[in-house]
């Protein structure tokens, strides 16, 4: 079964040529952000593949500026590049490499900063290692908040082994953390921390676990069991 799935990874990532995002961001005279790339009319967040590239351009009010991007924590790319700066040019594109051994958070925040230290936070969500674009529906747990409590819309999920995210239903409403409740198969984290207030974790081993969400300012909490057969 291992040998079918490496096969069918390496099949996926054959069929598709790596591609460039040119993030395209304008800044307005009130400093509100936008971004947008080829194909991607939002560009705050993208969901690019391992040998992909991205490359950044900043405008203030139309007219380029010299920019800072900067990964606080681990980045996407190959080498572990975390900043890039550029002088009204576009940046030199980075390409995108989240090695095997990396099972923490696949949202990746950042920030964008020009020379009046305007900033704003988008983030990088690149696609799992067996090359299949999108998170499906049904891998998804949404949080929620009735009645003064933290609901998960599935806490007994059982889903196929892969990409599993969690993030607000809606509106986001804060930063949360994840903690599987014993030990952990192999390349499960024991504990993550949301981005851009959403966790997605590449899990590709067969497991069965409790878990507890706890936010990070509303003091909220709620336990769930995941199962990957």
């Amino acid at each position: 079964m291992a040998a079918k799935r490496e096969i069918t990874k390496r099949k996926n990532m054959e069929k598709r040529d790596p591609i460039t995002y040119h993030v395209e961001v304008n800044v307005d005279v009130n400093g509100n952000f936008k971004y947008s790339a080829y194909n991607t009319p939002d560009a705050s967040s993208i969901r690019p593949h391992n040998g992909d590239k991205i490359s950044w351009s900043v405008r203030l009010m139309g007219i380029p500026v010299p920019f800072q991007v900067e990964f606080p924590d681990f980045s996407p790319f190959d080498k572990g590049v975390r900043a890039v700066r550029s002088m009204f040019q576009p940046s030199d594109p980075l390409t995108v490499f989240v090695p095997p051994f990396y099972h923490g958070n696949l949202v990746f925040k950042y920030t964008v900063t020009i020379a009046n230290a305007w900033s704003d936070d988008p983030d990088v969500e690149p696609v799992p290692s067996d090359g299949v674009a999108g998170t499906q529906d049904s891998q998804v747990l949404l949080l929620s908040i009735e009645g003064g409590n933290l609901v998960l819309n599935n806490p007994n999920a059982s889903f196929s082994r892969g990409e599993v995210a969690w993030k607000w239903a809606g509106q986001p409403l804060d930063d949360f953390s994840l903690t599987f409740e014993a030990t952990v198969p192999p390349g499960w984290p024991p504990h993550t921390n949301s981005q851009s207030r959403r966790i997605a974790l590449d899990l590709e081993t067969a497991g069965s676990q409790y878990y507890n969400i706890q936010t990070l300012n509303l003091g909220l909490s709620v336990r769930g069991k995941l199962t990957l057969p």
